[in-house]
C-alpha cells in the first residue's frame, strides 16, 4: 500500500515535471517565432483593424491597412477611395496593432516595392500632399529615381501649374508619407 502511494506519488511529480518542461519548451519556441517577424507582417496580419500611425514631426494618419509590401504599407480611410502611402522606415509608433501576423509567404499579391508603388502614382497624374522630414508639399510626383523623388510643386494647391511652381528633388530617406489631396 505504501508503495503504491509513493509510486503515485513519483509518477504526479513525473508528469507534472514533464509538463513544465513542454510548457518551457513551447514558450521559446512561441519566442522564437515571434522574433522573425517583421512590422510589415504584424501590419498585413491588422485585417480590418484601425491603426493610427505617428511618424517623425508630430505627424499621425489613421485608416485600415489596405495593402502592405516589402518597405511600405498603404492605408484607407475608412470606406472611402482615399489611400495614404507610408514608407515602414518612416513609422515611429502605431496603436491598435494587434499581435498577429500574416507573413509575406502567406499574402496574396506579390508585395511592390517603395519606387514602384510612386512610380504608380507618378503615372496617375494625381495631385498628392508629400511630407518629409522637412515638411510638406502639394505636387504631383514628376520622376521617381533609385534614392529620390521628382515633385512638381504646386504652391497655391491648384491642378494646374501657376506661378511659382518648381520641381522639387525629395530624397527617399526624408519621406514620410504620400497623402491624397
Amino acid at each position: 500500500m505504501r508503495f503504491d502511494r509513493f509510486f503515485d506519488d513519483l509518477e504526479g511529480r513525473f508528469a507534472h515535471h514533464e509538463q513544465q518542461e513542454m510548457r518551457a519548451v513551447s514558450e521559446d519556441l512561441a519566442r522564437a517565432e515571434r522574433a522573425q517577424l517583421t512590422l510589415a507582417d504584424r501590419l498585413r496580419g491588422a485585417g480590418d483593424q484601425r491603426l493610427t500611425i505617428h511618424l517623425g514631426a508630430g505627424l499621425q494618419i489613421s485608416g485600415v491597412v489596405d495593402e502592405v509590401g516589402a518597405d511600405w504599407v498603404m492605408l484607407r480611410d475608412g470606406g472611402a477611395v482615399r489611400r495614404s502611402l507610408v514608407p515602414l522606415g518612416a513609422i515611429v509608433l502605431v496603436h491598435g496593432l494587434p499581435t498577429r501576423a500574416r507573413t509575406q509567404e502567406e499574402s496574396l499579391r506579390s508585395p511592390l516595392g517603395l519606387g514602384s508603388v510612386l512610380r504608380e502614382i507618378a503615372r496617375d497624374r494625381s495631385v498628392v500632399r508629400i511630407e518629409t522630414t522637412g515638411g510638406g508639399v502639394i505636387g504631383r510626383i514628376a520622376a521617381v529615381g533609385a534614392d529620390s523623388v521628382d515633385v512638381q510643386s504646386l504652391p497655391t494647391g491648384e491642378s494646374v501649374m501657376v506661378p511659382g511652381t518648381e520641381r522639387l528633388t525629395i530624397t527617399s530617406t526624408s519621406l514620410l508619407a504620400v497623402l491624397p489631396r
